[in-house]
């Protein structure tokens, strides 16, 4: 039985680089994973890379009514979340 089977995470900025390594990781030990992105081609792309165990929902971390969206959703389709994987953010090279 896999170490996280029954277990809800959420991985932020999960479509690419460490956030879709880490969704990847963490369906294949069980967990059921949910991913935000802000760009649905690429949203859609990653839940079907991760596979049956993976939500995605579309929007944007740094707006309160996005993570509102999101923490409901997960409440009404799983009831809890176990783990969160805070990865979304981006980098600007300062002159």
């Amino acid at each position: 039985m896999p170490k996280l089977d029954g277990k809800v995470s959420l991985v932020t900025g999960g479509t690419s680089g460490i956030g879709l390594a880490a969704a990847n990781a963490l369906a294949k030990e069980g967990a059921h994973v949910y991913i935000t992105g802000r760009r649905e081609p690429e949203l859609r792309t990653a839940v079907q890379q991760i596979g049956r165990n993976a939500t995605g929902v579309r929007g944007d971390v740094s707006k309160a009514h996005d993570l509102d969206r999101l923490f409901a959703q997960i409440k009404d389709e799983k009831g809890k979340l176990d783990i969160l994987f805070a990865n979304a953010g981006i980098a600007r090279p300062r002159s």
